[in-house]
């Protein structure tokens, strides 16, 4: 049984440092050893750059 977890990021900076950050955690959670299953980008209820990231342990 894989254990999905998700990661919720917002900023009131530019996307541009809204996405660095998130290359960031992408590299560090797939260096760590777990797979990357979706990275969404969107805004939220104020207009606030909002990015999420799904992750789970590989599969053996």
């Amino acid at each position: 049984m894989k254990n999905f977890r998700v990661i919720k990021l917002s900023t009131m900076c530019s996307t541009k440092k809204l996405t660095q950050k998130v290359e960031l955690i992408l590299n560090e959670k797939a260096n760590a050893g777990f797979e990357i299953v979706t990275v969404a980008f969107g805004t939220n209820i104020w207009y606030m750059p909002t990015a999420y990231i799904t992750y789970c342990e590989k599969s053996v």
